[in-house]
């Protein structure tokens, strides 16, 4: 649809086309089919008035022939010359039919109102002095006196309507040109809040009362596969039924996790992070999608970032603190102490050290280290560092199976790092993974995926493994499920395999136990140090 000044003006022609049409039709009918003395005051003079109605009427049609033909004939020297020819058929009519005292005396009246809109501000203003020196002339030449109360009247109401008629120009244009620049601004907010609604990483459902999907943006139609070719309503009740029960039983506004299966439902479940709102005044219910796992990251980023600051304060805060009342316990060991205070004492030693660990892991977490990766041969490098690793005292009941084949290639990695995600693992074994019997095994299996050109390093306990609700918040700093845990062990091996372009995933084996699977890049030579 086409909008905008132009379209204005068009429109603006054709109307005063149209209303010069209609007024030559009557004026060509009144002088055809009239004899009567008191609409033409000179029965003679019918034929001339006929004429010039005629003339009139076909100059109406001919200027919308030309709209019809050309839309942008109606320019400022094409509305200046209509206004002449418009003058010369009003005034000759009007002086035909008796000039003041004639029944067409109106026409100049209608003019002045035609003019207003045609050609605006001096030139309208020209046309109306032009108009007035014509008619007073006409006036003399009839005889009648210029200056008679009459001729004033008349003048005075010719000025009065070119005001008027002007003014309301001027004020239609204000508000056209206001609406015009409201209208702009509503299309520039809707295609604002389109794109806004397109790029948003929130899926919405706009739904009505009977539960039907009206409106989904793309990232609500990807979460919950739904495919609206033909923009149809669909009930929720057919596409996602675990919506349609949360908004049953939760009601129109609430908020949920909720688990919601593959399309197929063989798929694995998707977490998504529902909430429900009921629109203001209108029939209509919003429902927000976000996806709990990009929930929960985006926490773990502001906990990490919290945690960086945090860490700054406890170097010092604590550490310090820490190491005089070490080196006060070493100095109290030094001297002769019974078997209660030795056993006092070893508690301050081994909560020290405990207390000095939380403060390493803090640290490790908020400010890890850059990754400096080596060539590492998995199948020589793992037993060594397992050995190292059970002399630790909460690892001497951990049986370890390491299945890591001698044809493995190298590994791209940070040993110091690397070491320390299977400390942190492993103790997290020891601490977690007792099977019924009471014994403690961990198995650690190698692989080469030789069409990624990775390593796969699967480390699985024999414990109970972990309970659902926890799975997708393992990895939370400070999570932890029993009061001796800090809950930094397994965030700092994720930091620390994301530093050296890894990731790890958790699942509970089909044989009992959880297991934690991670994969290292394959050394290449070029590969930077």
């Amino acid at each position: 649809m086409q909008t905008g000044p132009v379209h204005r003006l068009q429109m603006e022609a054709w109307s005063i086309a149209i209303s010069r049409l209609l007024v030559s039709v009557v004026l060509v009918l009144i002088s055809t089919l009239s004899t009567n003395t008191l609409i033409l005051e000179s029965s003679g003079l019918a034929p001339a008035v006929r004429d010039t109605s005629t003339v009139a009427l076909i100059w109406s049609l001919g200027i919308l022939f030309t709209l019809q033909l050309w839309p942008n004939f109606w320019q400022d020297a094409s509305k200046l010359f209509t206004s002449i020819i418009d003058i010369a058929l009003v005034l000759t009519l009007f002086t035909l039919t008796g000039g003041l005292s004639g029944t067409l005396a109106v026409l100049p009246l209608l003019l002045l109102i035609a003019n207003a809109y045609q050609l605006r501000g001096r030139a309208a203003l020209a046309i109306v002095w032009i108009l007035i020196l014509l008619i007073l002339l006409i006036s003399g030449l009839q005889d009648i006196e210029w200056l008679s109360s009459r001729t004033l009247i008349y003048i005075v109401a010719l000025l009065t309507v070119a005001f008027l008629a002007d003014n309301l120009v001027r004020s239609r244009e204000r508000n056209a040109i206001w609406s015009a620049a409201r209208e702009q601004e509503i299309i520039d907010l809707n295609t604002l809040n389109r794109e806004i609604i397109q790029q948003t990483d929130a899926g919405l459902l706009v739904l009505d009362r009977q539960h039907r999907v009206l409106f989904s943006n793309p990232i609500a139609r990807a979460m919950i596969d739904f495919q609206n070719d033909v923009g149809l309503p669909e009930a929720l009740d057919l596409l996602r039924p675990e919506l349609a029960d949360f908004l049953y039983t939760q009601g129109s506004r609430s908020e949920k996790e909720l688990q919601l299966s593959a399309p197929d439902g063989i798929g694995k479940k998707r977490s998504f992070w529902v909430q429900s709102v009921a629109l203001p005044n209108t029939p209509y219910n919003l429902i927000t999608l976000r996806d709990a796992t990009i929930l929960r990251e985006r926490q773990r980023e502001v906990q990490m970032a919290a945690l960086g600051r945090l860490a700054a304060n406890i170097a010092h805060e604590i550490r310090n603190p820490l190491s005089a009342i070490r080196h006060a316990a070493q100095l109290l060991g030094e001297r002769t102490l019974n078997d209660s205070e030795k056993r006092l004492l070893n508690i301050i030693d081994r909560e020290s050290q405990r207390l000095n660990r939380i403060v390493d892991s803090v640290l490790e977490m908020a400010r890890p280290r850059a990754a400096h990766p080596e060539p590492i041969s998995l199948a020589a490098w793992l037993p060594v560092v397992l050995n190292q690793l059970r002399e630790d005292p909460g690892l001497k009941d951990l049986q370890i199976a390491l299945d890591a084949p001698n044809s493995l290639p190298l590994a791209s990695c940070d040993p110091e790092q690397l070491q320390q995600v299977f400390a942190n693992l492993l103790l997290n074994a020891a601490r977690y993974g007792r099977a019924e019997d009471g014994t403690l095994q961990v198995d650690i299996a190698v692989r080469f995926l030789a069409d990624r050109g990775e390593l796969e390093i699967r480390v699985r306990d024999h414990g109970p493994g972990i309970p659902q609700e926890n799975m997708e918040r393992i990895f939370e700093p400070f999570f932890t499920t029993e009061s001796l845990g800090t809950g930094l062990g397994l965030p700092l091996v994720r930091e620390l395999l994301r530093a050296n372009q890894a990731d790890i995933e958790i699942r509970n084996h089909r044989g009992g136990g959880a297991e934690f699977i991670f994969k290292l890049s394959e050394w290449h030579l070029g590969t930077p140090l």
